[in-house]
């Protein structure tokens, strides 16, 4: 594994403006992915920027009946919300079937959009 550089973002604008700059930037959150293709030199990032412990981790209602799903959101947390599980079971359902419980407790929504194309 190459060396690369962390830091951890005190908010959602410095998180952007960090992972916008030159070079191989990644967010790194659940890393369920991420971190195991930096392992196996798939992905050579030069920085990695922790938005662990920013606020986003909320499912709301809005007042048009959508919701919004915040990036750290897990996977777990997704499929057992009661909005979820009331408006869309289907997805509640598919999250759920794909993949381990070890593996839904870490992975967050915006990892499973920002997967790479295998």
């Amino acid at each position: 594994m190459r060396t690369f550089d962390y830091s951890r973002a005190a908010s959602p604008a410095q998180a952007f403006s960090t992972a916008s700059g030159q070079g191989q930037r990644f967010y790194l959150a659940g890393g369920t992915t991420l971190l195991d293709l930096v392992k196996l030199d798939v992905m050579q990032p030069e920085q990695l920027v922790d938005i662990n412990h920013l606020a986003l981790k909320q499912v709301e209602s809005l007042p048009d009946g959508r919701l919004r799903i915040g990036a750290l959101v897990s996977n777990t947390d997704l499929a057992s919300h009661p909005l979820v599980q009331q408006r869309y079971p289907v997805l509640s359902e598919a999250i759920l079937a794909g993949a381990s419980t070890q593996l839904r407790n870490k992975a967050t929504t915006a990892g499973n959009l920002l997967q790479r194309v295998r």
